[in-house]
């Protein structure tokens, strides 16, 4: 049984089950304050998330060498592409859970959960094959030097082979926060990344393991971290709760429908990615290790940003569902403002530890280490000016999200990585840069999609795109 009623002390509304689970209603109450309310824990989990791979590169930096954190660099953005379709259906079914959730409409939300885990199931175990058997093909194609070869082939044949675990732990917390709770999985995340730190350190300073011991240690929390999520959502929110597993023809081309867009952005961006992770390569390691460093330092700092862009898109998702247009809109612009803030703060953190940040990643006295320093504090010193464009472009990609309007939320970061990676090649090729070219393509990208995000706002083009009225739609067929 489910019943409604509305916290007036906490100026917003909440559905609880009788087990007691909690969730948001955005529907009703103060904007800003849910919107950093709900934001904040996802963005603390999100830190933690990055801890993954990050303390990964730390581990073998320090203690290994600058080439064993090229490896991981260049693995990694292999392995993201190969998981950009997974990601996408799971961003598509959200979205789909987040409207019915606004809707109430409780029996298609319960059905969405089973048809995607069906389908996310059979992808990840078609793309599990290809990537373990492929790994040396795609990184041969980045051009990826030899002296690192052979520990990028292995760590991203360990990350593939437990693909799954990221998947279906960034499937349920996805779910969880389409339903307003963005707590639980904070919680299991921060256990699993523990495990982590410590699996890492014990490999590879106790067991002298290098990228083998970090490999291992990630894939060996990440199977932490979806059990102990999986457990939870279906124990204590009966909406997650799958009894048997029911496909639905219907609900699988609606989630397509929203999801198929978002995987083809993320797959294009991810294959741009790789043309510039091909351009850093042909830099040598030193560039390779540098500009993995700062980019791994970046990914933290746009995180208060990327964050409220997923806030946004649930806020917008129920209201939309809710038929609130006015209230969406509310909720962009105080979204937008928040964005603004974070950026220009982050800017001015990093403008100031850019160098004493890179260096945690670098072993003292290696003979790499001041050129790795260089390179890194280089990229990052251009690239951090301009991070109130990154809040522009993602506020409105955290609209279009929630709106309904997938082929957008697709179109403008695509556009936006496409540019950035024939400026990057435009610059060192006619100009003649070195690997700050790669640094100064990243505002020309986000600035022109940005750019095209705001017209294509303004003209209103992203009205009638909700799941509720494209499954209203599909009925009058």
């Amino acid at each position: 049984m489910v019943r409604f009623f509305c916290s007036m002390q906490k100026n917003r509304c909440l559905v609880s089950d009788w087990r007691g689970g909690y969730m948001n209603d955005f529907t009703e109450g103060k904007i800003t304050k849910q919107l950093l309310l709900f934001s904040a824990p996802m963005l603390i989990g999100n830190l933690f998330q990055q801890m993954y791979s990050v303390v990964d590169m730390i581990v073998v930096g320090r203690y290994v060498s600058g080439g064993a954190l090229a490896a991981i660099g260049v693995s990694m953005n292999v392995i993201m592409f190969i998981l950009s379709v997974l990601i996408g259906l799971t961003t598509g079914a959200s979205v789909v859970l987040s409207q019915f959730y606004g809707a109430k409409e409780y029996d298609s939300l319960k059905k969405t959960v089973s048809v995607s885990i069906l389908s996310l199931l059979c992808v990840a175990v078609v793309l599990t094959l290809l990537g373990t058997t492929l790994a040396p093909f795609f990184l041969r194609l980045l051009n990826t030097n030899d002296d690192v070869f052979d520990d990028a082939v292995l760590y991203m044949r360990i990350l593939m082979g437990g693909i799954v675990f990221p998947v279906f732990y960034n499937m349920y917390t996805a779910y969880m926060r389409a339903l307003g709770d963005s707590r639980r999985p904070l919680y299991f995340l921060i256990c699993a990344t523990m495990l982590n730190i410590a699996l890492d350190l014990y490999f590879v300073i106790g067991l002298d393991l290098g990228v083998l011991g970090v490999a291992v240690a990630t894939v060996t929390s990440q199977m932490v971290s979806v059990v102990m999520c999986v457990v939870y959502a279906t124990r204590k929110i009966p909406l997650l709760r799958v009894s048997k597993l029911e496909y639905d023809s219907r609900l699988f081309r609606l989630i397509l429908r929203y999801g198929t867009p978002a995987a083809m952005r993320l797959a294009i961006v991810s294959f741009a990615q790789l043309t510039i992770t091909r351009l850093i390569n042909s830099f040598g390691t030193a560039a390779m290790a540098g500009i993995t460093a700062a980019t791994r330092i970046d990914q933290f700092a746009i995180m208060p940003v990327s964050n409220l862009s997923s806030a946004l898109s649930t806020f917008v998702a129920q209201n939309m569902g809710a038929e609130k247009e006015d209230r969406a809109l509310k909720g962009f612009r105080s979204a937008l403002i928040s964005m603004l803030v974070c950026a220009v703060f982050m800017s001015i953190v990093l403008m100031i530890f850019s160098h004493p940040l890179i260096s945690i990643f670098l072993k003292q006295g290696d003979i790499d280490t001041p050129e790795i320093l260089r390179i890194g504090g280089e990229y990052l010193n251009v690239m951090v000016v301009f991070y109130f464009l990154f809040a522009i472009l993602f506020s409105f990609n955290g609209f279009f999200q929630g709106v309904g309007d997938a082929i957008m939320a697709m179109a403008f970061p695509v556009v936006s990585l496409t540019i950035r990676a024939l400026s990057a090649y435009a610059l060192v090729g006619f100009v003649g840069m070195g690997p700050e070219a790669l640094a100064w393509s990243i505002p020309i990208g986000w600035g022109l999609g940005g750019l095209g995000s705001w017209i294509y706002y303004k003209k209103r083009l992203w009205v009638g795109k909700t799941a509720t009225q494209a499954m209203s739609a599909a009925s009058q067929d």
